[in-house]
């Protein structure tokens, strides 16, 4: 096992293997991605140990229309992306059940997972970028502001991707770690989903160019989408 297999097992989340723990042994920086990864992982799961009510589901859904009548009254038109956001915060609780995953994959979509499955470490390894010129870069197409308030931005770098550059964002959400593929340059005019492998994608339209989701849980995914889609 090399540095970049080392990687790429390890961003599964699966538990270390016997070759893992070879590598590791006998590489300094795999030993410190090792530890900084193991770190993060016991900070995320003391954060999901909290109880989601029997009746959240019922009581948020309940709160949103509320707001919405209020908001049609006052014509203030507010935008949902945190109440969108909140509901994805919850999703993982709730259950994957409330998402239903359907209908033929689509091209793009499976793309996007190839991509995780085959190019993200490599991608990763090539260096991020720095914040400011990543902000500029996302500005038009999705904020990277927009993106914080989702999750925790662990690496935004450019990529060569379906014949153009697209812009590959890790994000680390509540729940779990989700890949995102923002294409400034490939217009959707609806949401396309795809699922291989044991990954999920979903690809959505944004304000210019579209973006992809791609994570190890449908629920996840549906719920960054949703929040994502809710702040266009």
């Amino acid at each position: 096992m090399n540095c970049l297999d080392f990687r790429r097992a390890l961003t599964t989340g699966e538990e270390e293997t016997g070759a893992m723990r070879v590598h590791r042994l006998g590489c300094v920086f795999c030993a410190d991605l090792f530890r900084e990864q193991t770190a993060f992982d016991a900070a995320l799961r003391s954060g999901l140990e909290v109880p989601v009510p029997a009746d959240f589901a019922g009581r948020l859904v309940a709160s949103l229309h509320a707001q919405d009548a209020v908001a049609a009254v006052q014509g203030t038109g507010r935008r949902r992306f945190l109440a969108a956001a909140a509901i994805g915060a919850g999703a993982f609780g709730i259950g994957t059940g409330l998402y239903a995953w359907f209908g033929r994959d689509d091209p793009m979509a499976l793309a996007c997972i190839e991509f995780v499955m085959k190019e993200e470490t490599k991608s990763i390894m090539m260096g991020a970028m720095p914040r400011a010129e990543a902000a500029a870069a996302l500005e038009a197409s999705l904020p990277l502001a927009r993106l914080d308030r989702i999750g925790k931005v662990m690496h935004v770098g450019p990529c060569p991707f379906q014949g153009a550059t697209a812009y590959h964002v890790v994000l680390m959400v509540p729940q779990d770690k989700v890949t995102l593929l923002i294409m400034p340059d490939t217009r959707l005019t609806a949401r396309a989903r795809a699922r291989s492998d044991g990954m999920y994608a979903s690809v959505l339209p944004l304000r210019k160019g579209s973006v992809g989701v791609v994570g190890g849980s449908a629920a996840v995914v549906e719920s960054v989408a949703g929040a994502l889609r809710s702040g266009a």
